[in-house]
């Protein structure tokens, strides 16, 4: 199969960060055809986490106080 050389760049689609620390590149171990591995915006991953956290703890504060009031 003919290859051909190529250098790109890789940028968070949300948020516009750099994301060449995050890329791995390889074979595939069957087919030995090259990959690129991106994993997940660290910045975008820890707003995701403080938006779970905080609706995760208001809506177990709402089932509190709705099992107070006996709804």
């Amino acid at each position: 199969m003919p290859e051909l050389p190529l250098e790109f760049e890789v940028f968070c689609a949300k948020c516009g960060a750099g994301l060449c620390n995050n890329c791995t590149e390889g074979r595939t171990p069957r087919r030995n055809v090259p990959y690129i591995r991106i994993e997940p915006c660290e910045k975008c991953l820890e707003k995701a986490r403080e938006e779970g956290y905080t609706k995760g703890y208001d809506d177990g504060r709402e089932d509190e106080i709705k099992g107070r009031e006996g709804g």
